[in-house]
């Protein structure tokens, strides 16, 4: 093997790893089952528009579509990858539900590592005749590079609370520099095969695919919009996570489907890195810019006046309305002195709030 193609694949999997370890290290009982507890309707919608909705949608496109065998292939992938590490990132910058963000990855997260080896290998068939991918070889690296990483991470912080700290503050940036080292890396490599892809219908398609998942995300997440009767709460928060999770797709689950079960396709690599790449950015941008908006919204809504400023403008406007005996009847009794007993020193007598 190329030895520059192994440095390649090497930073693709650190990247894995490393996502997967800081995400377990977030992992705790408390939360995950509180927020999923108070979603549990955005919960079943949420796995319905990430793995049936939005795949039947972009997998039905893709068979209709003039492209390529490998770039069906990839878009297969791309459709059914859920539970993004960059999830809580993307909805903190839309100023949402980043609590439940957190535990809405780690659920969809889980069905990924289910339905993704199921489902992949029968819908690649269907679409391009005579691909040889198997549930093993997409399964066997999850389970190996995203799992267990996952699960290591849940222990570590089940058990030290200072190695996690110590720990987390590393992982973040690691897996970002070898996220980007490996793409860069990656496409360098397979520079003709991506320039391919570069043109044509497959750019726009990558472009309009995280728009698709934001809208179907935030369409199918209470309160719905075809809904006859007006919701009393928009649920602002959980419906920019909804809009998040359904659209961005799991990064270290498309390097590790591109390295192994679809390795001799480069074409397709290169499409699921693409298809990666730009939902991240086009999701960033329309995070970045709904949060602006909710910021500029917030500053501009009127104040709510003061206790204290609504009681003097009440009394400042008595005289005028009710005359002297109104003014009279507002104007507040004097407080009735305290008075020393006998019993009683005067550094005794029970003092006021100050």
């Amino acid at each position: 093997m190329d030895p520059l193609l192994i440095v390649i694949i090497s930073f693709g999997l650190i990247f894995v790893v490393t996502a997967s370890l800081g995400q377990g290290l977030g992992i705790t009982r408390q939360s995950v089952g509180g927020p999923l507890r108070a979603h549990p309707q955005l919960n079943v919608m949420m796995l319905i528009s990430t793995f049936i909705l939005l795949p039947a949608v972009l997998i039905g496109l893709a068979a209709l579509l003039p492209f390529t065998n490998q770039v069906k292939m990839a878009i297969v992938v791309l459709a059914i990858c859920g539970g993004a590490p960059f999830v809580p990132w993307l909805v903190s910058l839309a100023k949402g539900n980043v609590s439940y963000s957190v535990a809405a990855t780690d659920l969809l997260l889980l069905a990924t590592f289910i339905i993704l080896p199921l489902a992949v290998p029968p819908l690649v068939k269907a679409l391009v005749k005579g691909a040889d991918i198997s549930a093993w070889k997409v399964a066997w690296p999850l389970l190996m590079f995203m799992l267990l990483p996952l699960v290591i991470g849940i222990v570590i912080r089940a058990r030290s609370m200072s190695l996690t700290m110590a720990l987390g503050a590393w992982l973040g940036p690691l897996s970002l520099a070898f996220l980007v080292a490996h793409i860069v890396l990656f496409i360098s490599y397979s520079w003709a095969d991506f320039l391919s892809i570069a043109g044509y219908g497959q750019m726009a398609f990558a472009l309009v695919f995280p728009v698709i998942g934001m809208l179907v995300g935030w369409m199918l997440s209470p309160p719905y919009v075809l809904s006859p009767v007006p919701a009393a709460d928009p649920h602002r928060g959980s419906k920019v996570v909804s809009m998040v999770a359904v659209a961005q797709q799991n990064t270290g689950a498309v390097i590790c489907c591109a390295i192994f079960a679809f390795g001799r396709y480069t074409v397709a690599g290169d499409m699921m890195l693409l298809g990666a790449i730009v939902t991240i950015l086009v999701v960033m941008l329309f995070m970045a810019e709904i949060g602006a908006r909710f910021e500029k919204k917030q500053e501009l809504a009127p104040a709510a006046p003061k206790a204290g400023l609504l009681v003097a403008t009440q009394a400042a406007e008595a005289p005028s309305s009710g005359g002297g005996a109104a003014a009279a009847t507002a104007a507040p009794a004097p407080a009735p002195k305290e008075q020393t007993t006998p019993s009683q020193s005067p550094s005794q007598v029970p003092q006021g709030d100050n």
